[in-house]
């Protein structure tokens, strides 16, 4: 009932606008906002039909007794504007992040470009991943590559003076998200030490170590402009097979984490969910899209390596423990132990152990 209220003040308030609707149809994924795709009554002049219609409160759409500032709805217009004038990287497919025509900040509601017959990369994963298929390595390399150059230009772009002027004061803004964020990674992480005492008990003082690293990481003063959200469900992809020569564009959704913070935030959460796809899912395109991201990104030093390899173990425990239905019990343990052996590892350093393992394309970029 929540989400048709709102689609009704969305038609109204864009009826007088070019961006008028003729209907509006709810789009699963995203959990803060109410997302609509939206047939216009009339075309834009490039001949666009559809858009994507985003509307936030102050609350998250899907848990209402959480509630989050609606100034993040601002921070994500503004760095969409920003970030349309990154140069696209050269490469097999074009990412980049969707044109925002439209944002009223008295309602907090945006009209963004609609990518067509599309579907985030987890999901397609799922669907066109399930019967492996070994010529299908070169393709995932591709695709992994462009997602991994697309992100380290997008870091080396938003640092550079004239962006940075651009960006910094409106990132800097969305503190409240950053604090979100540091909660369910890193408060959480020590949290979910008494949810498997067995398992992760005798890591607890590292954990607790490793939440004030990333605690303090956030009064630094040379953090990067990092997108914050940077996963699988936010990189969406037509929802067609990966053909070798044929381009597609890709979109990067979901600027509203948008914030100050280290790169290994954003590495580091990608890896770990294609690494889901490997470790609950048996999918061996995981490791080839990691090892893809990685030889895009670039060379990255042994310091942010290990400080990488901590965010994804933080998100296995974190994150990988609580997706409903994504594998059995005994898989969520073993995933589980699986982030805490890459967090203590990290930890310590141990370059020699994870030079052998499946992610040792972070310390061996071709």
């Amino acid at each position: 009932m929540e989400s048709i209220k709102h689609s009704e003040d969305i038609q109204k308030e864009l009826m007088s606008t070019i961006y008028a609707c003729s209907s509006l149809k709810a789009l699963s994924g995203g959990n803060a906002n109410f997302t609509f795709k939206g047939l216009l009554t009339h075309p834009l002049e490039d001949g666009t039909q559809e858009v994507v219609i985003k509307h936030g409160e102050p609350y998250v759409a899907l848990m209402p007794d959480l509630k989050i500032p609606t100034s993040r709805c601002l921070v994500e217009a503004e760095c969409l504007r920003a970030v349309s004038e990154m140069p696209i990287p050269n490469g097999p497919y074009a990412v980049r992040a969707p044109k925002v025509y439209y944002f009223n900040p008295d309602t907090n509601t945006q009209v963004q470009q609609y990518l067509p017959d599309a579907t985030d990369l987890k999901t397609y994963a799922l669907q066109h991943f399930a019967v492996q298929d070994f010529s299908r390595k070169p393709l995932c390399h591709d695709f992994g590559h462009s997602l991994g150059a697309w992100l380290r230009q997008f870091h080396s772009w938003a640092s550079l003076p004239e962006q940075h002027a651009k960006l910094y004061d409106i990132v800097k803004s969305n503190k409240p998200m950053q604090i979100v964020r540091h909660m369910v990674n890193y408060q959480t992480l020590v949290a979910t030490v008494d949810t498997f005492p067995s398992l992760l008990g005798d890591a607890k003082g590292i954990f607790e170590q490793v939440e004030r690293m990333a605690a303090a990481e956030l009064e630094q003063d040379d953090l990067d402009v990092i997108h914050g959200d940077f996963w699988t469900g936010n990189a969406l992809l037509p929802n067609m097979p990966l053909d070798e020569g044929v381009s597609r564009e890709i979109f990067i959704v979901d600027w509203e984490m948008c914030e100050l913070g280290v790169r290994a935030l954003d590495i580091g959460q990608m890896i770990a969910e294609l690494y889901e796809l490997t470790l609950f899912k048996h999918m061996e395109e995981g490791k080839w899209l990691i090892a893809g991201f990685m030889a895009g990104y670039g060379e990255i030093g042994d310091s942010l390596a290990f400080r990488t390899l901590i965010q994804i173990g933080t998100h296995l425990i974190c994150w990988g423990s609580r997706v409903p239905n994504w594998g059995t019990e005994e898989q969520v343990r073993e995933v589980v132990e699986k982030g805490r052996d890459l967090i203590l590892r990290a930890w310590h350093k141990d370059r020699s152990f994870f030079e052998a393992s499946d992610l040792s394309s972070l310390f061996r970029q071709p």
